[in-house]
């Protein structure tokens, strides 16, 4: 039943905003990227409400109003991008995988929102895609990317890739770090059954690329940051 009740409300919702993305397409970007936020907050919270999700969230005070951050996060299940929008910060464009872009009326909710589209089987198009996100961030509007690429479907991270820092350390920009812990439970553990249950959220102290002159170890810190708020093995 709380399936249906989900992915019900999910799709009841979309339909009821087709009109006004629509009509977002002919509005200015900047009003388009405003609008397009507040009903992702909307959704991400209503959803996460029917879902059954309880969320705490530590450190939200790490977020300094006149800074400027590249969040990047681990990965663990479909619903840590809703978790994001509804409890860290709605205006979050996020960095998916160029095939999104062409999901109905998804793709153009993320068009909207100022996602950005990497073409994987292009490297050299998909690096200056990923230099588009630096200087998004510089103007001051946050991006967010999953260095894992994948979900984890667990507690465990998998492989840590090292895109995210490097756009970062070559735009200049801080680095927020962010811990999901628990949101695999959500769905992923039940095979896709939703059940009740908590999930936490830490916002850890922002990171300063210019203090690390070395990618790699600028990307092993971000990683261990994560890392540390998870359980141990």
């Amino acid at each position: 039943m709380r399936n249906f009740i989900v992915y019900g409300h999910a799709v009841l919702f979309f339909i009821a905003i087709i009109p006004i993305m629509l009509w977002l397409k002919t509005k200015d970007p900047e009003i388009r990227y405003k609008k397009t936020n507040q009903l992702a907050e909307k959704i991400a919270s209503k959803t996460l409400k029917l879902a059954g999700t309880k969320v705490e969230v530590d450190g939200l005070d790490n977020i300094k109003e006149n800074e400027h951050y590249l969040y990047i996060s681990n990965h663990q299940g479909n619903f840590d991008i809703p978790l994001l929008l509804a409890h860290v910060n709605r205006d979050l464009s996020f960095i998916a995988k160029e095939s999104l872009q062409k999901v109905p009326l998804f793709g153009l909710w993320m068009t909207h929102k100022m996602c950005i589209f990497i073409n994987r089987e292009n490297p050299r198009q998909a690096v200056r895609q990923l230099a588009q996100a630096g200087e998004m961030v510089q103007n001051g509007k946050p991006v967010s990317i999953f260095p894992e690429g994948h979900r984890s479907k667990g507690d465990k991270m998998g492989d840590f890739g090292n895109s995210g820092s490097r756009i970062a350390k070559k735009s200049g920009v801080k680095i927020l770090p962010i811990t999901i812990d628990g949101s695999y439970r959500i769905m992923e553990e039940l095979d896709g059954k939703f059940q009740p249950t908590t999930v936490k959220i830490v916002v850890h102290k922002a990171i300063d690329t210019t203090d690390f002159s070395s990618l790699s170890d600028l990307n092993e810190q971000v990683e261990s940051v994560i890392q540390s708020a998870l359980p141990s093995a």
